[in-house]
């Protein structure tokens, strides 16, 4: 619901920003038209000051000298000045069709309205009443009356009506919104749905309703791509399951025929040199294939992991007395270096996989050597992580080999790195990870790193 009411945040939020600027907005145009052509005002004004420049004399009315006629009449048609009567006793290029006498009714007319499509300004001064007209088309004069109560009315009205306009607007975006949240909250789920491996088939009505067909042709997709997946993990798994079974007895008979010829003294030593690398290889073929099971059971998590508590110190003693112990150390030397927080530092680790990952990092580093190599392992524990190094001082890793460990590139020809790759899985499925580089000045390092 998160989704819903998110969506119908934004869009009150943004009906309402929109009500504010349309407001605004509007206002501003009101008070800018208002400031801009205020002309009422001061037209009437300047028919004031037109109409005061006008003296009484001996000789009729006479305009004040401070201004020409042309700069007093800028702006202005024509303007006259009417008598009680209505008659007119001065006038400035009044046309001569209303060079006539006006009655009490014209002179009402046309002070509120027009004279002859001229609109006029009047204003009463003691000589008369003076008149004023400007440029037919120039001003636009239209007067309202209304009774007061009405006015009042509307006045009065003017705030419940713009709160009522305001919540009929948020209350029609509250329900298209939440029409709307409806639809997409069934494509949020949907895409829940999708992202944990699961089939959707959501209704195509409504606005959504494209999307939602997508996403249903999304569904269907993936779903045949993940049986056809599972398929063929099913098929690689149980193949890899089948040929390690059927290997195992024959390789079994292989490696005990070839102990016996190794120990059989009758043969000739040539003869007991050659089972010997039977033998040696027979370990290998044997270790290749119980890598190959455990990466693939830990690749599809069907290999569980029994965790306990293993002290550090005691488990890398381990390592290196079987390390010794075994025929694939042959000549090679190994040395223990562990600081006094590793030394009894408690992990909480699968120790069957975890003595699986040094071992391989040892048979790895005098499988791959032609001479006898020195081997170290050092081990540190600091901010809760468990760090343990294994390097030799052999030829250390091939380009090709430290290209795929560290950049993940198999180019066209990968190179065998089953053994190191079954390291990194189980560091993985500790938590931890696994990192490998050419140690100084030659050979191998490979740093593995464990939370605590």
């Amino acid at each position: 619901m998160k989704t819903f009411a998110r969506l119908i945040r934004r869009y009150v939020l943004a009906t309402a920003g929109i009500i504010l600027v349309v407001v605004a907005l509007l206002l501003g145009m009101t008070i800018y038209a208002g400031v801009r052509y205020n002309g009422a005002s001061d037209s009437v004004q300047k028919v004031g000051a037109l109409a005061e420049a006008l003296h009484p004399t001996a000789d009729g009315l006479q305009r004040d000298a401070a201004h020409t006629p042309a700069e007093w009449m800028h702006g202005y048609a024509w303007a006259m000045v009417l008598d009680e009567d209505g008659n007119v006793i001065w006038q400035q290029d009044l046309p001569e069709a209303l060079n006539h006498r006006y009655t009490a009714s014209d002179i009402a007319v046309f002070s509120r309205w027009y004279l002859a499509d001229y609109p006029v300004q009047c204003w009463a001064a003691d000589y008369g009443l003076f008149v004023a007209a400007e440029p037919v088309g120039s001003q636009w004069k239209y007067n309202i009356t209304a009774p007061q109560a009405r006015m009042e009315a509307m006045v009065g009205g003017l705030l419940p009506v713009a709160v009522l306009l305001l919540a009929v607007v948020l209350g029609c975006c509250l329900w298209f919104s939440w029409r709307g949240a409806r639809h997409l909250q069934a494509v949020a789920d949907g895409l829940d749905t999708l992202a944990q491996g699961g089939a959707v088939q959501l209704p195509t009505t409504g606005f959504a309703g494209e999307l939602a067909e997508k996403l249903n042709e999304t569904g269907e997709q993936l779903r045949r791509r993940n049986e056809i997946i599972a398929r063929r993990d099913t098929a690689r798994t149980d193949w890899i399951a089948g040929v390690s079974h059927d290997i195992r007895t024959p390789l079994a008979l292989i490696l005990g025929w070839g102990e016996q010829l190794q120990q059989d003294e009758v043969l000739p030593a040539a003869a007991r040199q050659k089972a010997a690398g039977i033998c040696t290889q027979s370990e290998k073929i044997r270790s290749l294939i119980g890598d190959l099971n455990l990466t693939s059971k830990l690749q599809y998590g069907a290999q569980p992991l029994r965790r306990k508590a293993v002290t550090v110190g005691p488990f890398l003693r381990r390592c290196a007395a079987e390390f010794y112990e075994s025929p694939a150390a042959g000549d090679s030397t190994l040395e223990l270096e562990l600081t006094q927080a590793a030394e009894h530092t408690v992990v909480q680790a699968d120790e069957a996989l975890l003595l699986r990952a040094i071992e391989n990092l040892l048979h790895n580093t005098v499988g791959h050597n032609a001479v006898p190599v020195h081997v170290t392992i050092r081990a540190d524990a600091a901010d809760g992580m468990l760090t343990i190094q294994v390097t030799d001082d052999g030829q250390g890793y091939p380009p090709a080999v430290l290209a795929v460990l560290q950049a993940g590139e198999t180019g066209e020809n990968p190179p065998h790195i089953l053994g190191l790759h079954v390291v990194e899985q189980i560091l993985a499925a500790h938590g931890g990870t696994a990192a490998f580089a050419q140690a100084l000045p030659h050979g191998a390092a490979a740093a593995l790193t464990l939370p605590l």
